[in-house]
């Protein structure tokens, strides 16, 4: 079926920007946060590699992942153009579909805490104009049309298909131009190594100076579930003030994280499609339950408590799901669900269930360490190393009965999950069209 798409051809574009500024005069955006980008393939212009460039904006996708999960339901789709439309009156701020989309397309404003992306131009093609940036063009390397688009429109080094179906016809660059028409005999050979010292550094959308209020909320979560399950399975007590207390500074974590805190109700509308308002969701009720069991001593509250508890373990984790891992693993010893149950085996003093977790989350972090190291990515022995004695020492003062011992113990665990979640978003990062150039640039300089 035919749908309004852009039409890209990478052996006209000369990456002159044109179509960066038609976007920009258009819509008003500045120039720190545009709508349209061009990525170059090959920007430090070696010789022996090809040179070629990609022009991308949003792709409004017809299954939009940013508008599937946004929380907030921010995202509407025009019926008419096709195009997915941002309501930034909606947006919290929350950058969740900076991470879904593949495209880098949605984009968030330092200066107004919301994010904003290409529109398709909706005014202009709705009235049968082109885009600003296709009119902006000089080269006709962008083009707009009614496109019947298929798989093999996809097909060109560097762009993601991840079945999303992008309203967007790739041309695909021609075999003459995959590499330089000129041949450099001079040209100096280049390791793999000095390779990826001169390719462009993308800004990671994951780094842990942006996070780190991530790292202490989501071991609040694991903290606050594993405490309450103990004390459901009369382990240990849990005086309401406590609990209110790490609650609230739970919450306070989480509220930093967003730009528009006035709009954090916004977080609970899209349950049915969003993972992060399944999280928010699932992790109110079981504060809200948790809260009133311990008022009314109700075991009942306390077992449906625990069910919203794990769900938002299980929610938290599925959160994560849009992040690329430098390791390549699915499983992994940074997990919320593990922190959780290595956390309620301490609280409950379960020695076997300690034992097996110890020895999973040991394992698993041992391997992820052995695939980095492998990959020849950046790690830290020592913290590695602190990680470990982390573990074995909170199941070693666990046999010795002294009144230091708990709070200690517990210190050692934290700061090993901390560790442990901290390297998590170090070694992840979101796929973006100028990451998947410089992971085939990478490539085809080993080759």
């Amino acid at each position: 079926m035919n749908k309004n798409s852009f039409i890209f051809n990478t052996n006209k574009c000369v990456g002159c920007m044109a179509c960066v500024a038609g976007c920009s005069i258009e819509n008003g955006t500045r120039l720190q946060v545009n709508w349209r980008e061009v990525n170059c393939h090959n920007k430090i212009k070696h010789p022996s590699l090809p040179v070629f460039h990609f022009s991308l904006a949003c792709n409004h996708c017809e299954d939009a992942p940013c508008m599937k999960n946004c929380p907030a339901l921010a995202y509407t789709r025009d019926e008419k153009t096709g195009a997915i439309i941002h309501h930034t009156e909606a947006c919290i701020g929350c950058k969740y579909c900076t991470w879904a989309c593949p495209y880098d397309a949605p984009k968030f404003n330092e200066s107004t805490k919301i994010v904003e992306k290409c529109n398709f131009c909706v005014d202009r093609i709705s009235e049968g104009k082109r885009p600003a940036c296709v009119e902006a063009c000089p080269v006709g390397a962008l083009e707009f049309g009614q496109k019947e688009i298929t798989e093999e429109d996809y097909i060109t080094p560097g762009f993601v298909n991840i079945g999303i179906k992008p309203s967007i016809q790739m041309i695909p660059l021609r075999d003459e131009h995959t590499t330089p028409a000129i041949e450099n005999l001079d040209a100096v050979e280049i390791s793999s190594e000095k390779l990826e010292s001169y390719l462009p550094k993308a800004e990671s959308k994951v780094s842990l100076d942006k996070e780190w209020t991530l790292v202490l909320f989501t071991l609040a979560v694991a903290g606050l579930i594993s405490w309450q399950a103990a004390h459901l399975f009369g382990k240990v007590g849990m005086p309401l003030i406590p609990f209110a207390i790490v609650s609230v500074v739970a919450i306070a974590l989480t509220s930093l994280h967003i730009g528009k805190k006035l709009r954090m109700w916004r977080f609970i509308l899209n349950v049915k499609g969003s993972w992060l308002s399944r999280e928010i969701v699932s992790f109110s009720s079981f504060l809200g339950l948790t809260g009133l069991q311990i008022i009314t001593q109700n075991q009942i509250i306390g077992y449906v408590a625990i069910a919203f508890g794990i769900f938002s373990l299980i929610s938290v984790d599925r959160v994560y799901k849009f992040l690329k891992r430098k390791d390549g693993l699915v499983l992994h010893s940074a997990m919320v669900s593990l922190t959780a149950i290595l956390l309620f085996a301490w609280i409950a003093a379960i020695p076997i269930l300690l034992e097996l977790i110890i020895l999973t989350k040991g394992s698993l972090y041992i391997w992820r360490k052995a695939i980095v190291k492998k990959k020849g990515i950046r790690y830290f022995p020592v913290l590695s190393l602190v990680r470990i004695l982390c573990l074995l020492l909170a199941y070693i003062l666990l046999d010795l009965d002294m009144v230091m011992v708990l709070p200690i113990s517990l210190i050692i665990i934290l700061a090993g999950e901390i560790i442990d979640r901290s390297e998590f978003y170090y070694e992840s990062d979101i796929v973006t069209p100028m990451g998947e150039l410089n992971d085939l640039l990478k490539k085809k300089g080993t080759v």
